[in-house]
């Protein structure tokens, strides 16, 4: 049964934030799967990009420094997933990837997530957003199975 589903689309006004969504999960919920993906990856305008990581690099190391922009290239989008349960941390997935799928259960969780029975009630997705250099489409599914 699909418990939760959304999807959006996250902006470089959006970058070092975190977006928060809300849904329930209903009693008897034995797992829950949750498929999420955004896209693109990198930021592929590389003029923009290199503005970008000078913009960077004065804010963050100063004018003494002086990098080279293009030994950081790529820039690519990082946007990743925390999860609460009624309130209460349930855990992170905090890795590259921008196609993930993480499972919670009684027996099994997914690294960086608690194992145990997802309890029924209000949970919390978290977007995490570390770094937006351009228009993000995202998509989040959340699947429970039920006991058999």
């Amino acid at each position: 049964m699909i418990v939760f589903e959304t999807y959006g689309k996250i902006t470089p006004k959006d970058d070092k934030s975190n977006i928060p969504m809300d849904f329930d999960v209903p009693c008897g919920i034995q797992k829950l799967i949750i498929d999420y993906s955004y896209f693109p990856k990198e930021f592929n305008d590389e003029s923009a990009a290199l503005d970008l990581i000078k913009e960077k690099l004065a804010q963050y190391l100063g004018p003494e420094f002086s990098e080279n922009p293009v030994d950081f290239l790529p820039v690519k989008n990082l946007i990743t997933v925390s999860l609460d349960e009624n309130g209460k941390y349930r855990g992170a997935a905090h890795r590259q990837s921008n196609k993930q799928t993480f499972e919670i259960s009684a027996d099994y969780a997914s690294r960086g997530f608690l194992k145990g029975k997802p309890q029924s009630g209000r949970w919390r997705i978290v977007l995490n957003v570390h770094c937006c250099a351009c228009d993000v489409n995202f998509k989040i599914k959340i699947s429970g199975e039920e006991l058999k």
